[in-house]
């Protein structure tokens, strides 16, 4: 669902279900996960925002029932763009209410741009990242130690794709042996990864879950980044390890 598509969700989702109502259902053993359908979509029609978490689980009812329904997932679908459309509108609000108190509140400024990228508003959001940034690096102008202004730079650069500036902000988080060197370590990893600079990613994955063996992002990526260069049996196992930890991806 692309920008403009999700701005007019609200508007458009009855005629949404009804085209989805139109596609084939499997017949057998199906009455009671129809059953679950119609609740959902009574609860969607209602448009009241409380009757949203209850269209999503009764829908999330159906697919247990039959977790291969296309038409039923296409449900699914549309629910939760709703509900992340709501909450960045709310978020966005509140945000702006905090900025007009605190025009220097670089948390706010970051807080908006996400919550603007949620609503597709994509240049805004770039203008809140750049606005953090800029508050952020006065920070590290006063105190180069500021190791939390390092940390939330990073942060806004990564927001903005700005990856090699990111890794140079990561790695004085790092250096600095701030409270956030471990998610330091492992964003590194990541974005290596997506470099192709794989023994890099991983020597800094490794530091990561040497100095917090819990870290279930670093296990993952890990697995992802061994799977790249063709050691198997170690990507299972970091991947097995991340599960066991509760990775539900």
């Amino acid at each position: 669902m692309n920008g403009k598509s999700k701005m007019r969700a609200w508007i458009g989702v009855a005629m949404v279900l009804i085209v989805l109502s139109a596609m084939c259902l499997v017949a057998a053993a199906q009455e009671t996960a129809d059953e679950w359908v119609k609740k959902g979509d009574d609860l969607m029609n209602s448009m009241a925002s409380e009757s949203l978490t209850e269209a999503l689980n009764a829908y999330d009812k159906a697919l247990q029932m039959d977790s291969q329904n296309e038409s039923i997932l296409l449900r699914k679908t549309v629910v939760l763009d709703i509900i992340t459309i709501g909450t960045a509108t709310e978020a966005l609000g509140i945000v702006e209410k905090k900025l007009e108190n605190n025009p220097q509140d670089a948390l706010a400024w970051q807080a908006r741009g996400v919550a603007l990228n949620y609503l597709s508003i994509e240049q805004e959001a770039t203008q809140s990242f750049e606005k953090a940034i800029e508050i952020y690096d006065q920070e590290i102008q006063k105190d180069p130690k500021n190791g939390t202004a390092w940390w939330y730079k990073a942060e806004n650069l990564a927001n903005l794709q700005r990856f090699e500036e990111a890794l140079i902000a990561y790695e004085k988080v790092i250096e600095l042996d701030h409270p956030r060197k471990v998610d330091a370590l492992s964003t590194k990893g990541g974005i290596l990864m997506q470099y192709g600079r794989l023994e890099e990613s991983i020597s800094a994955l490794d530091k990561a879950t040497e100095l917090d063996p819990n870290h279930i992002t670093s296990w993952f990526t890990k697995g992802q980044a061994l799977k790249e260069m063709g050691r198997n049996a170690e990507s299972e196992a970091a991947t097995a390890k991340a599960r066991e930890l509760g990775y539900k991806g």
